[in-house]
């Protein structure tokens, strides 16, 4: 729990309430805090942001100020939230020990789907990351950096795939034969993504890249969408990826580490077009118009690749529960890609 000498470096505070967790996100550790300024509660959310994912916290916090201050003065319809500064007027904290903090607003009466969710949730969560595609269309994203370098760089990720075949330090590979056949299987998509992505066919847009359920907040009373939040992994990139992570995400009726068998709910891809389209139809390009679920495809083929990538290595990046867990997990999106497949794209 953080100490609240964190929160006095962003607030002048008269007294101390305390601090609580938030969520359940594997990345960054998220505190609710509570004090008292003048007699009046006050209630914000403090992160301490992952450094070892996020290499760059300073340029990443400078991505979110500029797309922040840029959708403020768009027709945006949903909220911005904007990152609180610190008394001394910088955007991050870093503690003795080298960990970076930061402060948002806390939006009462909202919530943040962490389950399964309806066609409802799914048709406004659609629309809310289309009109942030939308408000931020005409942003130069050539101005932002890359927080995770080579993030849907899926060629490099083939690559390094590859190399842990022929390295093969957890000695798995042999066991692993039905799961790397069916990898191949993704290889003509991430190729064909990739001639389009150079051809630019596909242009380079601000994308959000991290497109669940759970990154936009709902009113509790209404549910409907009230702002796009978790801002760290938007950089430049195709549109593709992020209605392809909404399809990978919302339309599969079980999680993506659940061992048993996975199927695609038909009225959640309906509610999650219906809902992005309304917001983007008019100024997407025909390609991307077009391979919108294409797009799935790829990015669920991706993260198949990158959980059977750590199966390989030895679990070394995503952290696991169990010691399969990595493979069960690149089974169950490698089903959800073959599902997308034969859906048509």
């Amino acid at each position: 729990m953080p100490d609240q000498s964190i929160a006095r470096q962003f607030f002048t505070i008269d007294r101390w309430l305390g601090a609580q967790p938030v969520g359940n996100g594997h990345i960054n550790d998220t505190y609710r805090i509570d004090f008292e300024v003048a007699g009046m509660p006050q209630a914000f959310l403090l992160q301490r942001l992952n450094h070892h994912i996020f290499r760059r916290p300073e340029a990443l916090m400078q991505n979110i100020r500029k797309v922040s201050d840029y959708l403020s003065l768009q027709d945006y319809a949903y909220q911005v939230i904007h990152p609180i500064p610190t008394l001394d007027g910088k955007l991050l904290y870093t503690d003795e020990a080298g960990n970076y903090w930061r402060v948002f607003p806390f939006v009462e009466n909202s919530y943040a789907p962490e389950t399964l969710v309806d066609t409802k949730i799914a048709f406004e969560a659609a629309r809310a990351y289309g009109a942030f595609a939308r408000a931020l269309r005409t942003f130069p994203a050539v101005e932002l950096v890359e927080t995770i370098p080579g993030f849907h760089d899926t060629d490099r990720r083939w690559e390094v795939f590859t190399d842990m075949l022929e390295k093969n330090p957890a000695q798995r590979a042999q066991h692993s034969g039905a799961e790397i056949a069916a990898m191949q299987e993704a290889l003509p998509v991430f190729e064909s993504i990739s001639r389009m992505k150079k051809s630019g066919a596909l242009p380079l847009r601000v994308t959000h890249n991290d497109t669940k359920a759970g990154n936009v907040l709902f009113d509790t009373n209404t549910h409907k969408a009230l702002a796009v939040i978790d801002l760290d992994t938007v950089m430049p990139g195709t549109i593709l990826s992020d209605f392809g992570d909404m399809v990978r995400t919302f339309a599969p009726d079980k999680p993506e580490d659940n061992p048993m068998a996975v199927s695609l709910r038909q009225e959640m891809i309906a509610a999650l077009r219906e809902g992005f389209l309304s917001e983007t139809a008019d100024w997407l390009n025909a390609t991307e118009r077009q391979h919108l679920m294409y797009g799935a495809a790829w990015i669920t083929g991706e993260q198949a690749l990158r959980f059977l990538t750590d199966w390989i290595a030895g679990d070394v990046y995503y952290k696991i529960h169990y010691p399969e867990h990595n493979l069960i997990r690149a089974r169950n999106q490698l089903a959800l890609f073959r599902a997308i497949v034969e859906e048509g794209v």
